[in-house]
């Protein structure tokens, strides 16, 4: 199953949302999540120029006045909904995967910049994480680094670190190597740079 996930921080340029269906459809994605849509009302949103003719099936959550904002899409033919978990700062989306019948939890993630906020955040994924059987896959913007080179320029908090870490290692969480760039966020013009965009998987979803 191949998964994309894009923040897009509000901006919904039509080259953009070009952009993201190019990169759908050459990597065949299945599961296409969105994170930062800004948006209040999904209808007003135009999925169909990010996923394409063929059909599709979505969740959502609003975001708040300007903030935050979550979309999962997917392809009905692989992947069969069973329950959708909203939260204003994850998306969590249950089924299997078609024809094998594998359970497959989603989560679709935007972490607040506040910490307190993301202390709380960490202990309901884990509450989550701990509900339900299946294989897990959270991916998104979490918001946090995991070691000191993953921020150039930008506050370094080896607290924040530890606790981000400690999470991943109580779900029993893997992050994939996605390659490509070494940040995945930009601010002040590039003069800072982190790595806050990630995804982590159970060891089971990795052996499939």
């Amino acid at each position: 199953m191949n998964i994309l996930s894009i923040n897009l921080r509000g901006d919904r340029d039509s080259q953009k949302l070009d952009w993201i269906r190019g990169i759908k459809t050459s990597q065949g994605v299945h599961f296409l999540c969105v994170q930062e849509t800004k948006i209040s009302n999904s209808e007003g949103f135009l999925f169909n120029q990010m996923w394409g003719k063929s059909a599709f099936k979505l969740a959502s959550v609003d975001s708040h006045g300007r903030s935050g904002g979550l979309v999962s899409l997917w392809n009905p033919t692989v992947f069969s909904e069973i329950e959708t978990i909203k939260h204003r700062y994850f998306l969590c989306v249950c089924g299997f995967l078609i024809p094998s019948g594998i359970r497959l939890n989603l989560v679709n993630v935007y972490v607040p910049n506040d910490a307190s906020w993301r202390k709380a955040l960490r202990s309901e994924l884990l509450l989550l994480r701990n509900s339900r059987q299946g294989l897990w896959v959270f991916w998104g913007d979490f918001n946090d680094a995991r070691k000191p080179e993953e921020r150039l320029n930008s506050e370094f908090v080896a607290a924040n670190v530890e606790a981000f870490n400690d999470f991943i290692l109580s779900a029993a969480l893997y992050e994939y190597d996605m390659g490509g760039a070494k940040y995945t966020y930009i601010s002040d013009r590039g003069a800072k740079l982190s790595k806050l965009d990630r995804f982590l998987e159970c060891i089971r979803f990795l052996e499939n």
